[in-house]
């Protein structure tokens, strides 16, 4: 029986259409940064969602997009794997940060 993680490095993606995978990943948001502080940090889901009080079926909703977690859940995973929360607010029209908040910020 082949296990997910053997079937994905077996049919690895390539050129194109890895790069194609990466941008829609990134498209996703905050479910894809979660993914990456947690990777960064070398924490499996389960272990990411013991650190900071939670499951491992809440992080993987987070992660896929299905669920956006709070803003103080975000300030937990940002500690759990050493990363800074910083939340900002654009307007669009100017391409500039209006508001920005970090997690040093009262």
């Amino acid at each position: 029986m082949t296990t997910w993680a053997r079937h994905k490095e077996e049919q690895r993606l390539h050129g194109e259409a890895a790069r194609a995978y990466d941008l829609e990943r990134q498209r996703m948001g905050v479910g894809y940064l979660i993914l990456q502080a947690r990777s960064e940090a070398g924490l499996s889901q389960g272990a990411l969602a013991e650190r900071i009080g939670t499951s491992q079926p809440t992080i993987a909703r987070w992660e896929s997009g299905a669920q956006l977690p709070s803003v103080r859940s975000l300030l937990r995973v940002a500690d759990a794997t050493g990363f800074e929360l910083i939340v900002g607010l654009r307007d669009d029209r100017r391409r500039q940060r209006v508001v920005e908040l970090g997690s040093d910020a009262g």
